[in-house]
């Protein structure tokens, strides 16, 4: 939206989209008037012409140096977040491995030892030495990775 359309008024002139023959114009009105009118009529001219270049540099969007400061705060924050989630993750998944991971392979050791013993070894050993003695060497060898 144009901030400068509401303020127009028919009963003037324009000088279309040329806005140095606009200013030219204001400033050859501006020097027919007495002397101690002009430095107000140039102070009133003047602070129109630097709203107006606000507004339309605001128009055009962000200016580089608030896209560079955005820019600035959205890679700290980017970094800060990262790196507390991947402290945080690390360390719930420690947790959860702990509470969760451990008993639930011990329990699916414990029955495949059992299935493989029954199956495979019913009246070679002992049933309960040997199913402990490869519960142990699992226990003991057993890499997990999980990608």
């Amino acid at each position: 939206m144009n901030p400068i359309r509401k303020h127009t008024n028919q009963l003037f002139a324009s000088k279309g989209c040329d806005i140095d023959a606009a200013l030219s114009q204001a400033q050859e009105i501006i020097e027919s008037l007495p002397s101690d009118s002009k430095a107000s009529a140039y102070t009133a001219l003047m602070v129109f012409v630097n709203t107006a270049a606000n507004a339309f540099d605001q128009a055009q969007g962000p200016s580089p140096e608030k896209l560079a400061v955005q820019d600035m705060v959205r890679s700290m924050v980017s970094r800060q977040l990262d790196d507390w989630v991947a402290c945080n993750l690390e360390s719930a998944i420690e947790g959860w491995m702990d509470n969760n991971l451990s008993d639930q392979l011990d329990n699916v050791l414990d029955d495949k030892v059992r299935d493989w013993m029954n199956d495979n070894l019913e009246g070679m050993m002992e049933g309960e030495a040997l199913c402990e003695a490869i519960r142990d060497a699992f226990r003991n060898n057993l890499t997990l990775s999980i990608c």
